[in-house]
């Protein structure tokens, strides 16, 4: 009965998915630079020509999710040259280290490097290049390191352990590796371990800086999931622990409203199809209903006012696709 009732759900919203996705691929492949210095450079927002490595690989996330989706390949070209801008500006954004002398964005732009990597089912493939294996392999040891290391907890937007943890686990599942697996689930363990999150709607705001775009509440319960993989005691864990914290309506917030609250759906959504639970979807649908008010074919800004940007459009994306799984 579960296996039915998910399938419905989950059936009711695979046009909008598609639609929006193909959308939001769309825009992006206008936008990207495709001659040039940057040739495969997806810049952050509408007349911008800055490099944006992490956008980029976005951009290419996007592009994959929506090719195996729709069956079909009109990104491909896209993607090519997405890959050969982040290969060729690698050393310019993936240091050596994640040391004091790394960026703020350094351990993001690693975990993006996965995220993309694994959207595009490297790890399956037997025609991909050994050089992108190796790097994507790099940044995956690098996000390790890091996440031993790191004591300060309470990050946010580019730093946020959540999001990290939550991409290394995945990492380390789809490729066997223990190591990582192992190092994954001892940051998850003692940095949120099993018990209930707080509300998600009495997160901490920002009104000062650049960006506040990730809800480290939603990113903690996606760490888990990410560390122990999506099994049945998963699952028990998001309907007794996880659902009384989530929000049921669009959370207001003073920076990044629309972004963190994409952020917060992707969660939901793919909680739903972890935990087969009624109340995830309830919130995810209102979550989503108000988002898609606010986005134009798949694509949005971070907050009323403001143009189609990458980052918002990525995480609007993941909450579009979360439903499916595919996240």
């Amino acid at each position: 009965m579960a296996s039915a009732f998910v399938e419905e759900k989950i059936d009711s919203y695979r046009p909008k998915v598609l639609g929006r996705l193909r959308g939001a691929g769309d825009m992006l492949a206008a936008r990207q630079e495709m001659g040039g210095t940057a040739r495969g450079n997806v810049p952050p927002w509408p007349g911008s020509s800055d490099g944006d490595f992490h956008g980029t690989l976005s951009a290419i996330w996007i592009w994959t999710r929506a090719q195996s989706l729709l069956g079909d390949d009109p990104f491909s070209l896209h993607i090519a040259s997405a890959w050969n801008y982040v290969e060729s500006s690698w050393s310019d954004y993936i240091p050596r280290s994640l040391g004091a002398h790394a960026s703020d964005e350094a351990a993001y732009d690693c975990a993006m490097v996965l995220r993309a990597w694994m959207a595009s089912d490297g790890h399956k493939s037997v025609d991909e290049s050994n050089a992108r294996r190796e790097r994507v392999a790099s940044a995956a040891r690098l996000l390790g390191a890091y996440l031993t290391d790191l004591e300060n907890l309470g990050g946010r937007e580019f730093k946020d352990p959540g999001f990290l943890a939550w991409t290394l686990g995945e990492y380390a599942r789809v490729t066997s590796d223990r190591g990582l697996g192992a190092t994954a689930r001892r940051f998850v363990e003692t940095a949120f371990g099993m018990k209930s999150p707080p509300p998600f709607a009495q997160e901490m705001t920002v009104n000062e800086g650049l960006f506040d775009f990730s809800s480290t509440t939603a990113t903690r319960v996606l760490a888990v999931i990410g560390a122990e993989g999506p099994i049945p005691f998963v699952g028990a864990w998001l309907r007794e622990r996880v659902a009384a914290a989530i929000p049921r309506a669009l959370v207001p917030r003073p920076m990044d409203e629309n972004t963190w609250n994409s952020c917060v759906a992707a969660t939901l959504g793919y909680a739903f199809s972890v935990s087969t639970d009624q109340p995830f979807f309830d919130a995810y649908k209102l979550l989503m209903d108000e988002l898609d008010k606010r986005a134009e074919n798949g694509v949005m800004g971070r907050k009323a006012g403001h143009a189609a940007e990458t980052a918002a459009t990525f995480y609007y994306a993941m909450a579009t696709a979360s439903i499916l799984g595919k996240i």
